[in-house]
């Protein structure tokens, strides 16, 4: 990932109603998510986590973690976002928070 002062990003939490939702939305991801993360990248996302949540008891949440150049970029990926929505999320039961927030410090490993 390109080093950035200080990266947007934006944290989203993923509820499905049942496994069978999740593994829908996941079957969707599977066809169409690479034709999105690219128009994506293109607007200045620069990476994407998907995480699923093993500290619960719960079987069905998720997080991911977006990371964007800029503020402009989280703009002009929204529209895109909204057509993620439509395409991926249609009539399956999930529920989504995301929080959006300035990276305050990020690290990596650095390696040999």
């Amino acid at each position: 990932m390109d080093k950035i002062e200080k990266p947007f990003t934006n944290v989203t939490l993923q509820t499905f109603a049942s496994e069978g939702d999740m593994a829908l939305i996941d079957q969707r991801w599977q066809e169409h998510g690479q034709q999105f993360l690219k128009r994506l990248s293109e607007q200045g996302l620069l990476s994407f986590e998907r995480a699923q949540i093993w500290n619960k008891e719960s079987k069905v949440m998720r997080f991911i973690i977006f990371r964007y150049q800029s503020a402009d970029a989280v703009k002009k990926c929204a529209p895109i976002w909204k057509e993620v929505e439509k395409t991926i999320f249609k009539n399956a039961g999930v529920k989504v928070t995301a929080y959006r927030g300035v990276s305050m410090e990020y690290w990596v490993q650095e390696k040999d």
